[in-house]
């Protein structure tokens, strides 16, 4: 009988620590600006604990990128992402084939296995110059546009 109210005991401290861990979502701010190479950005990834808005430290992951509209035609190898010196902010240089829309996935290793995704538009200087007064384009700036969250509350 012990034994029996020992296992169920451990099972619940099981489940409850597993759903508090799988409660902790983590949330993406991506900033992208254009380096003198056509197609190529500098990505600044700033990462945080959805509940509590604190920076998540020594993560590892890796950038993947990939244009939705056009499925498995253009998408972009991953590429590591690097720390920088402020808790929470990460760095990483990507190339991307062609402007428009595309899904930047962060695979995440470290601190536990998760993927966040968000979408950002990138677009030619001089095509951004043309949309200007486009109402969609008023948070388009030097190649990105206002990101949108697809990850799950």
């Amino acid at each position: 009988m012990k034994r029996g109210i020992i296992v169920i005991a451990l099972m619940a401290s099981v489940l409850v620590t597993a759903d508090a861990w799988a409660g902790e979502r983590k949330d993406a701010d991506i900033a992208c600006k254009p380096t003198d190479k056509k197609l190529v950005y500098n990505c600044m990834i700033s990462l945080t604990w959805k509940k509590t808005g604190m920076p998540i430290k020594g993560a590892e992951f890796k950038v993947g990128t990939d244009m939705q509209s056009m499925a498995g035609a253009h998408n972009v190898k991953p590429v590591h992402a690097k720390p920088q010196d402020t808790p929470g902010m990460y760095s990483a240089s990507v190339r991307l084939e062609m402007f428009g829309e595309w899904a930047m996935t962060l695979h995440f290793k470290r601190p536990d296995r998760d993927r966040v995704v968000k979408k950002l538009r990138f677009e030619s200087e001089e095509s951004h110059a043309e949309h200007k007064h486009s109402p969609s384009m008023d948070d388009t700036a030097n190649g990105q546009m206002k990101k949108m969250d697809l990850s799950k509350d």
